[in-house]
C-alpha cells in the first residue's frame, strides 16, 4: 500500500495531464509552434509544466491534512518534482545527443535560437541542437511518464503475476522491463507520427519503434526503480538525498544507454 499522500499526489499527476496534452496538440497540430520565438515558446512550456507543481500541492493540501504543516520542499510532490528536473535535466542536455547520433532523431525548430545542450555529445551530430523550451516541456511529459509507469507498475505486479513470482528478482525485473519498453514504445509512436514530421521525425522510423524504443526505454529501466524509493517504507528523504539518488537514476541511465550502444545502435 501507498501512503495517502503518494496516492493524492499521482492521482493529481494525472488529472492535469490532459492540459498539456492538449496544448501541446493544439500547437502543434495548429501550426502555430512554427510561428513562435524562443519567448513564447519558452512561455507556453513553462506554462505547461507549471500545473505538475501547482495541482498536486493544492491537492494534498486539500486531501492530506497530516501533510499540511510540513514544509513544501518536505513534501512527496516536491522531492518527486525535483527528482524529475534533474533527470529532464541531464536527459535533455546530454541524453538527447544518443538521440540524435544513435537513433537518428531530427528536430526542426528554425524559428529558435536560445539552445542548452553538450558541445562535446554535439561534435558528431550535424548539427542538431537542443532548444532551450525542451526543458520545462519534458518535465511536463515526464511527470506524467513516472505516474503512470509506478501505477502501471503495481497493476502489473499485483494483478497479472502470480504470488510466487510477484517478489522475487526476475518477476520485478520482468514488470520493469514490460512498462519501460512499452512506455517508451507508445511515446515514440504517438510522437513520430507523420503529422509532426514537420517538427520532429526519425530517419528510420521503423527501426527506432523496435530497436531504438529498447534505447529509450533505459530511462524508464534505471528510472522506474530509483523513483519508488522516494519516501518509500515511511522513510522521508531530505532535498540532499533526493538530489543524489536523482544524479545516480542519470548515471544509471547514461551506462544503460552505452550498453544499448554497443548492442544494437547506431540504427
Amino acid at each position: 500500500m501507498i501512503s495517502s499522500e503518494k496516492f493524492t499526489t499521482e492521482r493529481a499527476i494525472l488529472y492535469q495531464s490532459p492540459l498539456w496534452m492538449a496544448a501541446v496538440g493544439w500547437v502543434m497540430l495548429t501550426g502555430q509552434l512554427a510561428h513562435w520565438g524562443d519567448f513564447e515558446l519558452l512561455l507556453f512550456s513553462s506554462a505547461v509544466s507549471m500545473p505538475a507543481v501547482i495541482y498536486p500541492s493544492y491537492m494534498v493540501r486539500r486531501d492530506c491534512p497530516s501533510t499540511r504543516k510540513q514544509p513544501l520542499y518536505q513534501q512527496y510532490w516536491f522531492k518527486l518534482n525535483l527528482w524529475v528536473f534533474v533527470v529532464v535535466c541531464w536527459g535533455t542536455y546530454f541524453g538527447t545527443h544518443y538521440f540524435f547520433n544513435l537513433m537518428g532523431m531530427r528536430y526542426n525548430f528554425a524559428n529558435t535560437k536560445l539552445t542548452l545542450d553538450s558541445p562535446i555529445l554535439a561534435a558528431g551530430n550535424k548539427g542538431q541542437k537542443v532548444p532551450l523550451f525542451m526543458y520545462p516541456l519534458t518535465h511536463a511529459y515526464f511527470m506524467t511518464y513516472f505516474v503512470v509507469m509506478l501505477k502501471a507498475e503495481r497493476l502489473v505486479r499485483d494483478f497479472m503475476l502470480p504470488p510466487s513470482v510477484r517478489d522475487t528478482i526476475v518477476g520485478k525485473g520482468l514488470v520493469v522491463l514490460t512498462v519501460s519498453y512499452s512506455t517508451a514504445y507508445l511515446e515514440t509512436f504517438f510522437m513520430a507520427a507523420e503529422v509532426l514530421s514537420e517538427y520532429f521525425h526519425y530517419l528510420d522510423r521503423a527501426r527506432m519503434l523496435r530497436l531504438g524504443s529498447l534505447g529509450y526505454a533505459m530511462y524508464f529501466i534505471a528510472g522506474l526503480p530509483m523513483v519508488k524509493r522516494i519516501d518509500a517504507n515511511g522513510k522521508r528523504w531530505d532535498l540532499g538525498k533526493t538530489l543524489m539518488e536523482a544524479a545516480a537514476t542519470c548515471m544509471a541511465i547514461q551506462v544503460l544507454m552505452e550498453v544499448w550502444a554497443k548492442v544494437a545502435g547506431p540504427l
